[in-house]
């Protein structure tokens, strides 16, 4: 846990430190997330767009910023170094999501968090935080955003570059019309049930990736930078 928790804050740092990166991920948030939040809430419509949008925008925020976790090794030659590292895949992997994914969510929490109260400022109207609610952006937000970025980062391990450049949106997209179906099926308004679901659902499949990621060849990756 230590050595996930050492690569996390290294991640940090290194997105911090990027502020385009944090300034373009702060931007989409707002256009993505907090704009259509704010939006359906002052015309009226409810809290429903917020079980979609505020996930929606974890996972574009979490495509942002795994580019910046996994893919920026690899293009500036340094993940060689890195892999030789005493560090376990798994440990580097976890450590990667953690810090980007965490990141990621917590940007798409204060955009989406923005938009409510500017919305409760602009319009008459009174949000309760419901148990549902609650759950659904402190816990099914950051499970949503670790996957997207835990997918991403693992294929962008596995692929070489150009491959990663067409793959990576198309997962993008495969995610959030996942994410869309889920809603649908679901209602707007998900129960309190069935967002526990969603929670033990998306950490096994969080857990499903972690053991990949223990499958993979160290010296397969090193193979992709050609």
């Amino acid at each position: 846990m230590n050595q996930v928790l050492l690569v996390a804050r290294r991640e940090v740092r290194v997105l911090l430190r990027a502020r385009s990166v944090i300034g373009a991920g702060t931007l989409v948030g707002l256009i993505i997330g907090g704009m259509p939040v704010f939006t359906s809430l002052v015309m009226g419509r409810g809290p429903g767009g917020l079980f979609l949008q505020a996930p929606v925008l974890g996972i574009f925020l979490g495509y942002l910023f795994a580019q910046q976790a996994f893919l920026r090794e690899k293009q500036d030659g340094t993940i060689e170094t890195v892999l030789s590292s005493p560090l376990t895949l798994r440990a580097l992997w976890a450590g990667k999501v953690l810090g980007a994914g965490g990141t990621a969510a917590l940007i798409a929490l204060l955009c989406t968090g923005g938009a409510v109260i500017a919305a409760t400022l602009a319009a008459p109207i009174a949000l309760s935080l419901t148990p549902v609610l609650g759950l659904h952006l402190l816990v099914v937000l950051p499970l949503v955003t670790g996957i997207a970025v835990g997918l991403l980062g693992l294929v962008q391990l596995l692929l070489g570059l150009r491959e990663n450049q067409i793959l990576n949106l198309g997962l993008v997209m495969g995610l959030i019309a996942l994410l869309s179906i889920g809603q649908v099926a679901a209602g707007e308004t998900p129960s309190l049930w069935t967002e526990a679901a969603m929670v033990l659902i998306l950490g096994g499949l969080l857990a499903v990736l972690a053991r990949l990621v223990g499958r993979v060849d160290r010296e397969r990756i090193v193979r992709t930078i050609a």
